[in-house]
């Protein structure tokens, strides 16, 4: 059975996007040198916007059906199929390719070899993904819908990341009543720490109501500065609440890390892990943190 990890954070800007992606790009992709398994990986968008298919240079108006045409039909109904609905690994790796030779027009050897994928699917979202939050709230189970779409998948995967909204509404409601396990990306700065109030709060909710064995897999601090009194303070204090479950692993402050998308895909397969790219390493190092953390659950 796939162990399902929501990432989830309602405020905007805290890398949430950019830390579902790169974690499951990690654990697909695998390295001996981080000693990381190589594993068979689903990424699940649920923001409307879109972003996770956009990051590997996937043109969106091209995509068939999406997250919003699983959320749509009927509980029982087998018109339209989960497989039907997912990028895979060939796909990906071409249009990271296309994508890096739209932006490298200049360069004619052509994208490096470490442009490309294997073992990650994705199901994609679009915009008309919002308006499924009106529609669910009429159904009956509305909380349960994406775990219902996703039931097919939890034994043909090893891991599923959901990659959730910056909202606390019915699609991460789903979310976490899909997920066995949180992965909270945090900014380092005093107001994001100041909103945690409010998600722990929501997943207290969600654990009380309809997922009693929803756990915290851990706290990823992003956009980190060095030499900054706020981001140590705001780390002392994460710390302080949460213990272990905080990673030792940063992400820091990288105009790379937003830059990465020109490249046509994620840090850690656009740039090779290095002290000359420290951010992609930083990455490769918390997907090391992560992936000891999954094999202790699957271990268990």
């Amino acid at each position: 059975m796939a162990v399902v990890i929501a990432c989830v954070n309602h405020k905007g800007g805290c890398s949430r996007t950019t830390t579902a992606v790169n974690l499951a790009s990690s654990l697909a992709l695998g390295s001996d040198g981080y000693g990381i398994q190589s594993r068979k990986v689903l990424l699940v968008d649920m923001d409307p916007k879109g972003n996770v298919a956009t990051t590997f240079g996937v043109d969106k108006r091209s995509v068939g059906p999406t997250m919003n045409e699983l959320f749509s039909r009927g509980v029982g109904d087998n018109s339209l199929k989960l497989e039907d609905c997912l990028l895979g690994p060939d796909l990906l790796t071409r249009s990271m390719k296309a994508a890096w030779k739209k932006n490298n027009p200049d360069k004619a050897r052509g994208p490096p070899k470490n442009i490309g994928v294997r073992n990650l699917w994705i199901l994609p979202a679009d915009l008309d993904l919002s308006g499924i939050e009106v529609d669910l709230a009429t159904r009956v189970g509305r909380e349960n819908r994406l775990k219902l779409a996703l039931s097919e998948a939890v034994e043909k995967f090893d891991v599923i990341i959901i990659d959730t909204p910056a909202s606390l509404g019915l699609l991460t409601v789903n979310s976490l009543c899909a997920a066995d396990w949180i992965l909270i990306p945090i900014q380092a700065e005093f107001y994001a720490l100041e909103g945690m109030g409010q998600l722990i709060s929501s997943i207290r909710e969600v654990q009380k109501s309809v997922n009693p064995g929803l756990g915290l897999l851990g706290i990823l601090m992003t956009m980190v500065q060095s030499r900054s009194k706020l981001c140590e303070t705001v780390t002392e204090h994460a710390r302080k609440h949460f213990g272990d479950r905080v990673f030792d692993s940063q992400i820091p402050r990288s105009v790379a890390i937003a830059e990465a998308p020109l490249e046509g895909a994620p840090i850690v397969i656009a740039q090779k892990p290095s002290k000359s790219n420290p951010a992609s390493q930083s990455y490769w190092e918390f997907a090391r943190e992560a992936d000891g953390r999954i094999r202790a659950i699957t271990e268990s």
